[in-house]
């Protein structure tokens, strides 16, 4: 995230389609919801109160807010219509500032936006737990997008809301189906695999897992998987299916920790420290492409050495890794193949650290592209890989995902273990 950064950009004022359109579906809203205002209206004069109170809310350019509120009733942020009527905030625009919400830590800033909205970017990305690693940049993208763009970002709001609302509760580490995790940003997890064993003197390479559906399908039925990944050295959340068990369980989880969001930002952290990599896995010649592909993206990078997953003998393949001289570890082997390896070979590695990948070494060699944005700022990523590889994801997918729903919400195992 930039730190003390100047922008300098022009708030344009609002077009004229946009304010027809914003003020149409705002009074549109108020009249839908007259029942609604009359009865908040008469609960708080039954209560001896005034109907509307004005709360102060601050923007991502530290700018009061002013906006009404009800005093008694039901839905009480919706009298804010009011204000989006008068022209005070609109639909989309500068971010509130909000709990768990990842804003620009910048001094004199001026944002790219011209008013303060209800709906932004940045929320959007902190609901799903997205990295906002270049927070500004987003909201210029916000600014400069189209009506029809809007309209998209409120809808996705509303639905990750719906999905992923966030409870009061952010403990830094928790435990979900009996597997303890550590609910960290996204940086602060890079900064653990980089140097978290160094600066805590700790002997031995680490081990760490990503926590996602298919982890927790696999360990219920796996004893030894479910053991390992509840002795593990670190475990991050991966994944919208775990934001949902988390919500079960009651808990706000940071951010989406997944290994393709995370490599970049490990990649640059390694250069920055003289870390080095060994990539492990995948088909041969995949981690070949994906390493020349990553030292070309971040200038020194350091890759020590690959080496294909289809090995019979692990000492051999922890002896290449040993005289390579790698840091870091990351293992592509896939579940649960790759927890139980990194398990059985952590006491005999030399790195300080073994982090499972699943198949990260697909994405960066090229061979398999990403979600589009929109997908993954819904948490739907799933849905794009089922349909990049239908018959092999079908059985984690379309048979996993209801199995997983059907432990959260009928067996309760979010809450008491598998």
């Amino acid at each position: 995230m930039s730190t003390y950064l100047t922008t300098h950009s022009s708030h344009a004022s609002e077009s004229g389609a946009r304010k027809a359109l914003r003020v149409s579906a705002a009074l549109l809203l108020v009249i839908v919801l007259v029942p609604l205002f009359c009865l908040n209206s008469l609960a708080a004069l039954i209560c001896f109160k005034a109907p509307l109170r004005r709360q102060t809310w601050i923007d991502v350019s530290a700018q009061p807010v002013s906006l009404f509120g009800w005093q008694v009733g039901v839905f009480k942020r919706s009298a804010v219509l009011l204000n989006v009527v008068s022209g005070r905030i609109r639909f989309v625009g500068n971010p509130l500032l909000r709990d768990g919400v990842s804003m620009p830590r910048v001094a004199r800033l001026h944002s790219p936006c011209g008013q303060p909205g209800l709906f932004d970017c940045l929320w959007l990305h902190s609901l799903t737990g997205l990295s906002a690693d270049k927070p500004l940049a987003l909201l210029h993208a916000q600014h400069n997008q189209s009506l029809f763009a809007d309209i998209l970002l409120v809808f996705k709001v509303i639905l990750c809301l719906g999905l992923y609302r966030k409870s009061a509760s952010t403990p830094s580490s928790s435990e979900l189906f009996g597997i303890p995790f550590s609910n960290t940003r996204m940086q602060a997890a890079v900064d653990w695999v980089v140097k978290g064993s160094a600066e805590t003197g700790t002997q031995g390479c680490q081990s760490a897992y990503y926590i996602n559906v298919n982890s927790v399908n696999l360990s219920a039925g796996n004893a030894q998987l479910y053991q390992v990944l509840q002795n593990s050295d670190r475990n991050f959340i991966d994944g919208s299916g775990m934001r949902i068990a988390a919500r079960k369980a009651g808990m706000n989880l940071a951010d989406n920790n997944n290994g393709t969001d995370m490599l970049p930002g490990l990649c640059q952290a390694a250069a920055a420290n003289q870390r080095s990599l060994f990539l492990l896995g995948a088909q041969p010649g995949v981690a070949h492409k994906a390493a020349a592909n990553l030292c070309q993206q971040y200038p020194g990078l350091r890759i020590a050495g690959v080496h294909h997953g289809y090995f019979d003998d692990d000492d051999q393949v922890v002896d290449c890794i040993n005289q390579s001289g790698a840091d870091i570890v990351l293992v592509a082997l896939g579940s649960p193949r790759q927890e139980l390896w990194i398990d059985n070979n952590k006491h005999k590695l030399q790195a300080q650290c073994a982090l499972a990948v699943g198949g990260l070494f697909d994405f960066f060699s090229g061979n398999i592209a990403r979600a589009p944005m929109w997908m993954r700022e819904l948490g739907l990523e799933w849905v794009w890989r089922l349909i990049q590889e239908p018959k092999a994801k079908f059985n984690r997918y379309v048979l996993g995902n209801p199995i997983f729903l059907f432990r959260v919400y009928v067996l309760q195992q979010a809450l008491r273990g598998l």
